[in-house]
């Protein structure tokens, strides 16, 4: 199918917020078929993308952030369409804190162009455009593929949507998710840890698919915390606030506390966890099931 514009379009498309348990970097000379192996959450927060593409005599891209924005160039001249895009995210949560908040942008800025041009692309077609502008801007490996499958996933094998495999830990309903935000640290910055995190990460992935539930996933992802140096002892404090009896487990990626807790038990983790990081943003939330949704598709 050639894609084609005809007139304004506007799209809008939710993707779920994704919190990296654990992982293995996996480095190849192909973007798509570099990323990581291992495990974490889909949160049923998510960010929302708005997209709004009209006839221009060129390419155009406004709004957005800087891997968004590569990401409808890349499509638009890859499909050969002239147009000028505008695009807003909506976020719950801040970029660059460990949410997995720019895959989301970039997914749906990608989904939301595919739409606005007809369905040019499948989901994973679009996921493996919003993948290599992670892997190329380093600022994701794994994100965009977890977030297209959602639930408690486990990333079998590294690599772009369409060439990653994702296989799933069941959870039982009622499973909630405590999550602090704590401070801002760039993919980057992390990566500079990138021989302990393969180290431990390789460990922890080898332990979760012995066993493959949510408490050798939570457990794991405290040993791997801990190991490559995103608890402090401010946070392990917080963590030892809060009685083992109430929690699956809780654990640090980047700069985000989080735990897990059933139903019964999740506001009262809530309330423990807010005492202690008082003016930081704290949340309750659950897990999505799923991944993308089209929200809003609007011509003319």
């Amino acid at each position: 199918m050639k894609a084609k514009l005809d007139g304004r379009v506007e799209v809008c498309v939710w993707v779920p917020c994704h919190i990296t348990c654990f992982f293995e970097i996996k480095r190849h000379d192909n973007p798509l078929e570099t990323g990581s192996r291992g495990a974490g959450l889909n949160l049923d927060l998510g960010v929302r993308t708005r997209v709004v593409l009209d006839d221009s005599d060129d390419v155009e891209v406004i709004g957005g952030n800087v891997v968004s924005r590569d990401v409808a160039e890349r499509m638009l001249r890859g499909l050969g369409v002239k147009a000028k895009v505008e695009i807003s995210h909506e976020s719950p949560v801040p970029m660059g804190v460990g949410y997995g908040v720019s895959g989301a942008t970039a997914l749906g800025s990608a989904i939301a162009i595919s739409a606005a041009l007809g369905n040019v692309m499948t989901i994973l077609q679009a996921g493996s455009v919003a993948h290599v502008a992670e892997v190329e801007h380093m600022t994701g490996l794994g994100d965009v593929i977890a977030q297209i499958h959602g639930g408690v996933e486990i990333r079998v094998k590294e690599g772009a949507p369409g060439i990653g495999v994702v296989d799933w830990i069941p959870y039982w309903p009622g499973l909630r998710v405590i999550a602090a935000t704590i401070r801002e640290i760039s993919t980057q910055e992390m990566l500079k840890r990138e021989e302990v995190i393969n180290k431990e990460g390789y460990r922890a992935f080898a332990m979760l698919i012995k066993r493959p539930c949510i408490e050798v996933l939570m457990e794991e992802a405290r040993r791997f915390a801990d190991a490559v140096g995103f608890i402090d002892e401010e946070l392990r404090e917080v963590i030892s606030a809060i009685p083992s009896s109430k929690v699956i487990g809780a654990s640090v990626k980047k700069g985000v506390l989080y735990a897990l807790a059933s139903e019964d038990e999740a506001h009262e983790v809530y309330d423990i966890v807010r005492e202690h990081l008082k003016g930081k943003q704290v949340l309750l939330c659950g897990i999505s099931p799923s991944g993308p949704k089209i929200t809003l598709l609007r011509r003319g």
